[in-house]
C-alpha cells in the first residue's frame, strides 16, 4: 500500500473515531446549552486542550515555522506572542465573563447594553469566524498537495464533510472532546518534526548550538521588526481582536465553573508555549539544512518538503494525519463559534423567538454545516495563511472589542457608544481592507508613505479603525445617558447589592405543595456550582375552555407573566426569560421553551446556596402556574 492510500485508511479510521464522538455527544443534548456550551460542565484539562489546539493548526504549525525561518525570533510579535498571550489576558478576566449567564459575546452586549448592539455585532464575529476557518482549510490543502498532490478542491471537501458530520451532531461537547485527541496529534507532530530536524542538523555536522550561533545578531533581534515600537503596534493591531475572540469564551461559559475556565487557559496557553518552542527549535535545525528561503510561502512549504523527504511513506501518512487533526480541530471551534452567533443572536432572537428547543437544534446543526461550507468555498480562492488571518483579527479588533471589553470593566458605557464603536471602527476597517485589495492593489503603506512611516497603516490601517473605535466609544458614551442599574448589576458587583439587596427570599416549606416540586426539581453538581433543572409539562385545564388544541401562546404568556410578577425580565429576547431577585445572573432562574407544551426551568447557584435556588425555582412554578391558569392551561412538574 502507498503512502497516499494508507493515509486515505487512516483519515477513514481517524474520521469514524471523531463520527463516534460526535453520536455519544448528541445522546446529551436537549437544549441549545448543550449544543453550543456542552451543558457548561467542561473541566480544566479539556478546556486547556481545546484551547490549545483551537489556536494551533495546521497552518499554525507552517506559518509560526516559516516566520522563524524568513525573518528570525522577531517574527514572534506576528504571531506567537499574541497567541500565548491572548489566552492568558483571557483567563484573567474569566471570572467577569463566566458570571454572565450568556452564549455569545452579542447576547452578553445585549444584557450590558441593549438589543440594537447584538445583531451588528453577531455578523462581526460570523464573519471574523469564517476567515479563521479559511486559514484551516488553506493549512489542510497545502498539506495534502505537498505530500500526495492531491488537488485543492478534493482536500477541502474531505474536510467539509468530515468537520461537518461530526459538529452537526455532537455541538460544542463534540468539538471539546475531539479537541483534546487533536491536540495530542498536533503536538506530536511538532515535537517530532523538531527531533527529527535536529537530528538532520547533527548528521549534516552540525549542532543545534552551532546552527543556533550561525544565523547572526539580526535573525536573534527581537525587535527587529521596527524596533520597540513596531513591536508595540503589532500587538496593538493583533492582541485585542485575540483577546475579544469568541471561541476562548465559549470556553469560559461552557467551563464548570471559574476555577476551571481560568485554570484550562492558563494551560491552553502553556501548551501552546511548548508547540511554538518546537517550532524554534525546527526553525533553527533547517536553516542549517537549507538555504534562506526567498520568501514567506517558501519558508512556510519548507516545513512540509523537510517532511517529505525525511521520512518514508508510511510516516509521511501519519503525519499528515496529524496535521489533518490540526486543522480540523480549528476549523469545528470556528464553524461552532460562528454559527452560534447566527443562530442564537440572529435567528433565535429576532426571526424565530417563539421556536422550540427541537426546532433550535435542527436550525444549529444546519447553520454549523452552512459554515463550514462558506469557509471551504473562500479556501478554494485564497492561498495566503497570514492574509486570511491577519484580516479576520483587525476586523474584529476595530469592531467589537473596546464594546465587549470596555462593558465589562467601565459603569459609563452606553448602549450607544458601543453600537458606534462597532459601526464606525468596523465599517472603517472594512472600507480600508475593501480599498487596498481590490482598488489600491498594493499594500495599504503605499497610498500615505509619511503616515506609513509612522506605523499607522501597519497590519491594514488597523490603528486608524482601532483609534476611531475607541474615539467614538468613549465619546459617545460620556455624551449620552448612563446605563440603568438593571443592565449594571449582573457586572459590577456593587451596583447588584444596590439593586437586589440582599436577594433574600420568602417560600413556605411546609406547603406541601413545595415538597412536591422540590422533589422533581432534578440536581447535578459541576465544580464550584449546582445545576438545577425542572421541566413543566403544559395542558389544557378544561377540555371545553376555550382551548381545546391546548397550545401555548408563548408570547402573550410572557406578557401576563411579566405584567403580574416584576421581577421576571427579557433581558435577551423571548427565547430566555430570567426571575432576577440577586445579582449573581448565573445563579437567577431562566425559563426557555422546551417544546410546543413544556416550559423549562433552570438555574447555576453556587453549591452552598442550592437550597435558596430551590426555593426561587418553587415560586417561579408558583407564578407560572397562576398565569397559566389564566390562560386555561395547567402546568405539571415532570423529570
Amino acid at each position: 500500500m502507498d503512502s497516499y492510500h494508507l493515509f486515505l485508511l487512516l483519515l477513514g479510521l481517524y474520521i469514524a473515531a471523531l463520527i463516534s464522538i460526535g453520536f455519544r455527544s448528541s445522546r446529551e443534548q436537549r437544549s441549545v446549552t448543550d449544543f453550543w456550551l456542552a451543558g457548561r460542565e467542561i473541566g480544566a484539562a479539556n478546556i486547556g486542550l481545546s484551547a490549545a489546539a483551537s489556536w494551533l493548526t495546521a497552518s499554525a504549525l507552517l506559518l509560526a515555522t516559516g516566520l522563524f525561518l524568513f525573518i528570525g525570533v522577531g517574527s514572534v510579535w506576528i504571531w506567537v506572542f499574541p497567541n500565548v498571550a491572548g489566552l492568558l489576558i483571557i483567563a484573567i478576566i474569566a471570572k467577569r465573563v463566566k458570571n454572565i449567564p450568556a452564549m455569545t459575546q452579542p447576547e452578553l452586549l445585549e444584557i450590558r447594553y441593549h438589543p440594537h448592539v447584538r445583531a451588528p455585532v453577531a455578523f462581526a464575529i460570523a464573519i471574523t469566524m469564517v476567515l479563521f476557518a479559511v486559514t484551516d482549510f488553506i493549512g489542510f490543502k497545502l498539506v495534502l498537495a505537498t505530500f500526495f498532490g492531491v488537488s485543492p478542491l478534493y482536500a477541502v471537501l474531505i474536510m467539509a464533510v468530515a468537520v461537518s458530520i461530526y459538529v452537526s451532531l455532537g455541538g460544542f461537547r463534540a468539538v471539546v472532546w475531539t479537541d483534546a485527541v487533536q491536540f495530542v496529534f498536533l503536538a506530536g507532530v511538532a515535537v517530532a518534526v523538531a527531533l527529527l530536524a535536529t537530528r538532520a542538523s547533527l548528521e549534516g555536522g552540525t549542532t543545534l548550538a552551532e546552527a543556533s550561533a550561525s544565523l547572526g545578531s539580526d535573525w536573534w533581534n527581537l525587535f527587529i521588526l521596527g524596533g520597540i515600537s513596531g513591536a508595540l503596534v503589532l500587538q496593538l493591531a493583533l492582541l485585542p481582536g485575540w483577546v475579544a475572540e469568541q471561541d476562548p469564551w465559549q470556553k469560559i461559559w461552557a467551563a464548570r465553573d471559574e476555577r476551571s475556565a481560568r485554570s484550562g487557559l492558563v494551560l491552553g496557553s502553556a501548551l501552546l508555549a511548548i508547540v511554538y518552542l518546537a517550532c524554534l527549535v525546527t526553525a533553527v535545525a533547517l536553516r542549517s539544512i537549507y538555504p534562506v528561503p526567498a520568501g514567506e510561502i517558501e519558508a512556510e512549504m519548507l516545513y512540509l518538503a523537510f517532511i517529505q523527504e525525511s521520512l518514508p511513506g508510511g510516516l509521511v501518512a501519519l503525519f499528515a494525519i496529524g496535521f489533518a487533526a490540526a486543522s480540523m480541530s480549528c476549523a469545528d471551534t470556528f464553524a461552532t463559534s460562528g454559527a452560534s452567533c447566527i443562530s442564537r443572536d440572529i435567528v433565535q432572537r429576532h426571526l424565530r423567538p417563539e421556536a422550540s428547543m427541537k426546532e433550535m437544534l435542527v436550525i444549529n446543526r444546519v447553520l454549523v454545516i452552512v459554515m463550514i461550507a462558506i469557509s471551504a468555498a473562500i479556501a478554494m480562492r485564497v492561498d495566503s495563511i497570514v492574509e486570511a488571518v491577519l484580516i479576520a483579527t483587525v476586523i474584529g479588533t476595530t469592531s467589537y472589542f473596546f464594546p465587549i471589553v470596555g462593558g465589562l470593566f467601565w459603569k459609563r458605557a452606553t448602549r450607544w457608544g458601543a453600537l458606534a464603536a462597532v459601526i464606525v471602527g468596523g465599517g472603517t476597517q472594512i472600507v480600508l481592507i475593501f480599498y487596498e485589495k481590490f482598488l489600491l492593489r498594493a499594500p495599504l503603506e503605499t497610498a500615505a508613505p509619511a503616515l506609513a512611516s509612522r506605523g499607522l497603516l501597519a497590519e491594514h490601517g488597523v490603528l486608524i479603525g482601532l483609534s476611531l473605535s475607541a474615539l467614538v466609544f468613549v465619546g459617545i458614551s460620556l455624551a449620552t445617558a448612563r446605563p440603568e442599574p438593571a443592565r449594571l448589576a449582573p457586572f459590577f458587583d456593587e451596583v447588584g447589592r444596590e439593586v437586589y439587596g440582599d436577594g433574600a427570599l420568602v417560600a413556605d416549606r411546609t406547603d406541601p405543595e413545595y415538597g412536591k416540586i422540590v422533589a422533581k426539581i432534578e440536581e447535578k453538581v459541576s465544580g464550584e456550582r449546582a445545576h438545577l433543572q425542572l421541566r413543566l409539562d403544559v395542558a389544557p385545564l378544561l377540555a371545553d375552555g376555550g382551548r381545546i388544541d391546548g397550545k401555548l401562546d408563548w408570547t402573550e404568556f410572557l406578557e401576563r407573566l411579566e405584567s403580574g410578577h416584576r421581577e421576571w425580565l427579557e433581558l435577551t429576547g423571548k427565547d430566555t426569560i430570567y426571575r432576577l431577585t440577586q445579582a449573581d445572573m448565573l445563579a437567577s432562574v431562566k425559563m426557555v421553551r422546551g417544546d410546543r407544551l413544556s416550559i423549562w426551568l433552570s438555574a447555576e447557584p453556587r453549591r452552598d446556596l442550592v437550597e435558596r435556588q430551590k426555593d426561587e425555582i418553587y415560586l417561579s412554578y408558583r407564578e407560572i402556574e397562576e398565569t397559566l391558569l389564566g390562560l386555561g392551561l395547567s402546568a405539571t412538574p415532570t423529570k
